[in-house]
């Protein structure tokens, strides 16, 4: 009997997560606060048991790797040694140096290296200067023969210490998007690598049919074409009659040989965590160092995080349901401007137009924060802009009333409750995000980044919860508002496409964040009244997760 209402509950609230407003409700008619009822047990239920088994999937991966931190002076890096029986430790393993790309970190790459431990691999994975936990800025602009050198020494530290763990073993080198080319570069000097692995490379030159390594390209079946382009030329230096995917070309046993592959539903950041990536590594290691024949498995299977990660995640937000409940009333009334459609679209479109345009000429690199420094002010300008809006239309909150309808708990009360919520929302889901997936928090070096990160994303944050939230709201209306935002980073991207491209790699991540802290701030509305509690959490993440991904520059 209780099964029946608690399904029903959870696709009414997870269709309604992105709308941010409460049902519409006839004005005659009070809005009811949700209260904890005896099926609530069964999503809490089912959300422990999903978390704890991604954790166990994600534990899982690591079976049989002795995995440690280790730095190199400013480099730091991380050590994935094989658990090896007797008859395996009188021969050396091949060592694989694993790089990750343009804001990236170690942890991207946490899967290619448990894998290839797994099967008998030494494997070193660094984080480049001003990444990650590297506290060294990145040197050089973009394309600079600096930049190139600064990032192309950590390579070659990364290479000395595997090298120095691992005595006169072969060599193979992995690397993501920006790393790619660099890898290509350094190889072309070393003659020692032996072979390489270009998940989605970004590749400055050519490579010619000369280019001595075995070389293997993976793309993502949902890049731009023009990025895979590359590495279809690089194949048609060597290809007889055209490159085709999915074909080698040459012998990887002699060196010099060439595959294309497409993995299948992923894009720039998922091929990361991709089955068929992670395998055609491996097998491409496998074969370039004689280790067996293509046709035979690997000695262990392959195991990849977006499983584990995916239950994990969905065992959080499912948890999130019901300890939402135990929140308490922040406001006498459900807070909010409570627009209809007409006003909506004004008060949404403005903001999304007006904020890349203004932005346009303005110079912004006032942080030392790649890229970062831009979101900050786009955040900030948008934040203003619909702030803005709202006072021509008449929305904006009367901050006494406001006040008054916010006594509804004790001020302790409402501290306490906000703060466990915080902890909940940023820690609960920042904490698995820096330890499987990308740095998440950043190096107390980058404090001064991350509160002007923090005003402006909570400036955004609070005029779009203002705006979506409120009794007699339009149905539809946060989903309507992120999609304009995220077409404003692409509008921004168009007329200044030279400086923020890499922007376009970062918006899956940031639909990510939109759809995950939506569901949270849905859920905290709900039972609060207050929009501001979830505009909170969702300004604290984009303010972490920008400052802990873009790079420190010089």
């Amino acid at each position: 009997m209780g099964s029946a209402p608690a399904t029903f509950q959870v696709f009414r609230a997870a269709g309604s997560a992105f709308t941010g407003t409460l049902s519409a409700t006839p004005s005659s008619q009070q809005p009811v606060r949700p209260l904890w009822r005896p099926w609530h047990w069964l999503p809490l239920l089912l959300g422990l048991a999903a978390l704890i088994h991604g954790g166990l999937l994600l534990h899982g991966m690591a079976a049989g790797v002795d995995v440690s931190s280790e730095r190199l002076g400013d480099l730091p890096l991380m050590l994935y040694l094989p658990q090896l029986d007797a008859s395996s430790q009188s021969t050396a393993q091949p060592t694989v140096v694993i790089a990750h790309g343009f804001a990236g970190s170690h942890q991207l790459m946490r899967s290619f290296a448990l894998n290839l431990a797994r099967n008998g691999y030494v494997v070193v994975s660094l984080d480049f200067p001003g990444h990650g936990d590297h506290r060294a800025p990145l040197g050089g602009n973009l394309g600079s023969p600096e930049r190139l050198t600064s990032l192309l020494d950590a390579l070659s530290g990364a290479v000395a210490f595997a090298q120095g763990q691992n005595p006169n073993a072969g060599l193979a080198l992995l690397g993501h998007s920006m790393a790619g080319d660099v890898l290509v570069r350094y190889a072309s000097e070393h003659p020692a690598v032996s072979a390489i692995v270009a998940v989605s490379p970004y590749l400055s030159e050519p490579v010619d049919a000369d280019f001595a390594p075995n070389l293997l390209f993976v793309y993502g079946a949902y890049e731009p074409e023009m990025i895979q382009q590359q590495g279809r030329q690089a194949m048609a230096e060597v290809a007889p009659s055209g490159a085709k995917a999915e074909t080698t070309y040459g012998d990887p046993r002699d060196g010099g040989a060439r595959r294309l592959v497409i993995a299948n539903g992923v894009e720039h950041i998922g091929v990361l965590f991709n089955g068929q990536s992670q395998r055609e590594a491996l097998d491409w290691l496998d074969v370039s160092f004689g280790r067996r024949a293509p046709d035979q498995p690997p000695a262990r299977p392959i195991l990849t995080a977006g499983v584990g990660l995916g239950w994990l995640y969905a065992g959080l937000g499912l948890l999130a349901w019901p300890l939402s409940l135990l929140l308490p009333p922040m406001a006498s009334r459900p807070l909010g401007a409570g627009l209809r459609w007409r006003k909506l679209i004004i008060a949404g479109l403005g903001p999304a137009v007006l904020t890349p345009l203004l932005l346009w000429p303005m110079p912004s690199d006032f942080l030392p924060l790649l890229i970062g420094d831009y979101l900050a002010l786009h955040f900030l300008l948008y934040g203003l802009v619909t702030w803005g809006a709202l006072a021509l239309i008449g929305a904006l909150p009367e901050w006494s009333e406001v006040a008054r309808a916010s006594r509804a708990s004790t001020p302790v009360v409402l501290m306490m409750g906000s703060a466990v919520w915080l902890i909940y929302a940023i820690g609960g889901f920042g904490w698995p995000t820096d330890a499987f997936v990308a740095s998440f928090f950043p190096p107390l070096e980058r404090l001064p980044s991350l509160m002007v990160l923090l005003v402006g994303s909570f400036l955004y944050a609070s005029a779009d919860a203002w705006l979506v939230h409120g009794q007699m709201g339009a149905r539809g209306a946060g989903l309507f508002t992120k999609v304009l935002f995220l077409l404003s980073l692409v509008l921004a991207v168009a007329l200044n496409l030279n400086e923020l491209f890499f922007l376009v790699i970062i918006v899956p991540a940031i639909l990510l964040l939109f759809f995950v802290y939506g569901w949270l701030g849905f859920l905290s509305y709900r039972r609060t009244w207050q929009p501001f509690l979830g505009a909170a959490a969702s300004a604290c993440v984009f303010a972490l997760t920008v400052t802990a991904t873009f790079p420190v520059v010089a």
